[in-house]
């Protein structure tokens, strides 16, 4: 026989009153809900309604003051211990909810050159269903190319009169040319850097 076996085994540390309540609680409510329902009830309707107010639902997982084992990155420390949800910050539960991604028709127009094909795919379909619409409500000319911003030989307005609304819509022309350009700028140089990746 091996002499490994007959060595005494180190005792364990005891469970925190915390954990302790927390189970005993846990397996209440497990009880309870597995009890069965009588058909007559055994206390005043009236009574029962008042007792249980309808509570708002919990938002985390964890009761508060579960021992969430196994969170401590800390040398030394203890396991952390859940909270009440209203301790959280309210950001914390968003956290996993994703914006939807704001299209847009220079995002639609940017996906069909996506180095992704299945990218390209959807962006082909978005534009035939358009186009779809656009010949269907008879607005031809709606599906002329578009010509960019950047690319218009059109002079912008110098603001002539010195009106306050003349400068702004000047100063607001100016701001959309220098936006359309940047962007194309961006376009450009992530090519330039994918092609010499390659």
């Amino acid at each position: 026989m091996p002499t490994d076996s007959l060595r005494p085994r180190p005792a364990r540390a005891p469970l925190p009153s915390r954990a302790i309540s927390t189970f005993s609680a846990r397996f209440n409510a497990a009880a309870e809900a597995a009890s069965p329902k009588l058909s007559t009830p055994t206390t005043d309707p009236g009574e029962d309604a008042a007792a249980k107010a309808p509570a708002a639902e919990p938002k985390s997982s964890c009761a508060p003051g579960t021992v969430l084992n196994g969170l401590n990155f800390l040398k030394g420390k203890q396991d952390p211990v859940a909270l009440a949800d209203e301790q959280y910050p309210e950001w914390l539960w968003k956290c996993l909810e994703y914006p939807e991604k704001l299209q847009s028709a220079d995002a639609g127009a940017a996906d069909e050159f996506s180095k992704s094909k299945k990218q390209r795919r959807i962006a082909a379909k978005k534009q035939r269903v358009l186009e779809a619409k656009i010949l269907a409500s008879g607005d031809v000319e709606a599906l002329a190319p578009k010509i960019p911003l950047q690319h218009q030989t059109v002079n912008l307005p110098d603001g002539g009169d010195g009106s306050v609304s003349a400068v702004l819509e000047t100063a607001a022309r100016r701001e959309q040319l220098k936006k359309a350009m940047r962007m194309e700028r961006k376009a450009q140089i992530k090519e330039a850097n994918y092609l010499k990746s390659m």
